[in-house]
């Protein structure tokens, strides 16, 4: 017994009538009690046990004759861990009670330091993946929810950096209850609901800075963290009342704030709440707050380049993508369908203008590439055909060999694929709505038709190299071809992305086109474009399409 009172470890010993009939020192202080309290004691009366894991462990114990072993929380600041055991001895029980909440608290924190590393870990994958401003936000508010907060939102900052006369846009948001989502909702909708320009709400940074004593200090960089009260103290920052009225109803009880910055400056904020019944972060907490807002912020970043990227593409694609031509003696329709892997920008392009009263070009081509490098190839190689093609009248064959001698000198290091063709009609042929066609093709796809009466066809002929390899190849012979269109005729030119297939020949998609084009020939030719579109593109293409359709008819 002597050596059992010296250990640090609670032991007692219990009759069969559940009275200690001795315990030690460190038995009783584990207990809450004394040794003068406890002994000749039934446990039950001296000690708050009844209903317990320890009650039923005890029980056990004596009825199986084995031992049992339970862990349990005392109630603390910090709560004290405690390992009860508990074995037979005659007819009575003896017990001992170890402080394992050192032990306890290493466990928690190698769990912890592991769910934090899978976090960052599959954060990395997460946030490189997203596409677009929106995406990253939606993905980082996922990952902070629900393992460091109970609801986020993420806000993409632009304009000052010291946030004073920034703008502050939601730009996505979570909440662990899909019950209040709604009123997250509420919370950062727009202020002006008829301003539809973005998807997303954007407020004045000034109102989210009211209290400057809060949240100065996201200017500087740092985060701001508010452990109790969040609700009370934030509201005075929401204008609004419905959603003033939302933020009392989630009524967060803390919330930490931290930039998101970038490698050229702050991109976003982002907000993590958590409810009564939470514990407020600690700062391991917001320790890898911070390092998911680290991460969350270049992703944005990128993602806001990106978009801008792709803007300026699409903004240049616009600006050669023109409307078509109003043109004497024959109808003109267009399509252009981006590819949903790209960009939304690529090098496929169309055109279409009259060298004079009697001669109109049509031109459709494919610069190598699916971003804005190929968007601006695609602009300059179309800006020259186009500048030669109205400078003289020069047949298909010459206005393509002078563009690859234009490129050559130019160095205009891409290649592309073109077909230009001229509809030729004399006053008579005007009148009766005919004419000739003469086109060459620099490596693209022949012209379908379709005339009155007469079943779709390909145009046989040669087809050429690619523009840009005449510094390969010296230079390449080309000759142009001509067939000659009665009135009516539907002509239908098409970059690659509408009949290739992987896996499927070549000549397979041609003939798909061309039974499409003869099923759908007494449509409008607008309509008849969109069917065609329809018909043979799958729901997310995977190259870019331009379509260029001219119906012939009287002037």
């Amino acid at each position: 017994m002597a050596l059992l009172e010296a250990l640090p470890d609670g032991f007692a010993l219990l009759d069969a009538d559940w009275r200690f009939t001795w315990v030690n020192d460190a038995s009783a202080r584990l207990a809450g009690s004394t040794r003068e309290a406890m002994i000749g004691e039934v446990a039950w009366d001296v000690l708050p046990l009844r209903g317990t894991p320890v009650e039923a462990a005890w029980r056990t114990a004596r009825a199986e004759h084995r031992e049992t072993v339970v862990e349990v929380e005392l109630p603390g600041d910090p709560p004290q861990q405690l390992e009860v055991r508990a074995w037979p001895d005659g007819d009575g029980l003896a017990t001992s009670t170890v402080d394992v909440t050192a032990r306890h608290r290493a466990h928690q924190q190698v769990e912890r330091s592991a769910r934090r590393s899978s976090l960052l870990t599959r954060s990395g994958a997460e946030l490189g993946g997203a596409v677009g401003v929106q995406e990253a936000s939606k993905r980082l508010a996922h990952l902070v929810v629900p393992a460091v907060a109970d609801w986020c939102v993420v806000m993409e900052v632009e304009g000052d950096e010291q946030l004073a006369r920034g703008v502050v846009s939601t730009a996505g948001w979570w909440h662990r209850d899909s019950r209040c989502l709604p009123l997250v909702g509420v919370l950062v909708r727009p202020s002006n609901p008829d301003d539809d320009a973005r998807p997303v709400p954007r407020l004045d940074a000034a109102q989210l800075h009211e209290a400057r004593a809060l949240f100065g200090p996201l200017g500087q960089g740092r985060p701001v963290v508010i452990a109790h009260g969040a609700a009370a103290l934030m509201s005075p920052s929401v204008a609004d009342p419905e959603a003033r009225a939302a933020l009392a109803q989630l009524d967060p009880e803390s919330v930490v704030i931290i930039p998101l910055r970038g490698r050229y400056g702050l991109v976003g904020l982002l907000a993590c709440f958590t409810d009564r019944g939470r514990p407020a972060p600690d700062p391991e907490d917001i320790a890898l707050l911070t390092d998911l807002a680290r991460r969350g912020g270049l992703a944005i970043e990128a993602a806001r380049l990106r978009d801008e990227q792709q803007r300026l593409g699409e903004a240049l694609q616009r600006s050669l993508l023109t409307a078509p031509p109003q043109l004497p003696g024959c109808e003109v329709a267009v399509r252009y369908v981006p590819a949903a892997h790209s960009a939304h920008v690529g090098g496929d392009w169309y055109d279409a203008f009259a060298q004079d009263s009697q001669q109109v070009v049509l031109v459709i081509g494919d610069v190598v590439g699916h971003d804005s490098r190929a968007a601006a190839d695609m602009g300059q190689v179309r800006g020259i055909l186009r500048g030669l093609g109205v400078s003289g009248s020069p047949s298909p064959a010459q206005l393509l060999a002078t563009v690859d001698t234009a490129m050559a000198r130019l160095r205009l290091d891409t290649t592309a694929t073109a077909l230009v063709a001229r509809l030729e009609r004399d006053p008579a042929r005007l009148r009766r709505g005919g004419g000739v066609l003469r086109w060459c093709s620099a490596g693209h796809l022949p012209p379908l038709v379709v005339e009155p009466g007469v079943s779709a066809r390909l145009l046989p002929g040669r087809t050429g190299l690619l523009l840009g390899v005449e510094q390969l190849t010296g230079g390449t012979p080309r000759s142009d071809l001509e067939a000659e269109l009665p009135p009516g005729t539907t002509l239908l030119l098409c970059t690659d992305g509408l009949v290739e297939r992987r896996g499927t020949p070549l000549d397979a998609g041609l003939e798909q086109l061309r039974r499409a084009l003869e099923d759908y020939r007494a449509l409008p030719l607008p309509q008849l474009c969109d069917a065609v579109v329809r018909r043979l593109l799958p729901a997310h293409p995977e190259d870019d399409v331009a379509l260029l359709a001219v119906r012939l008819r009287p002037a």
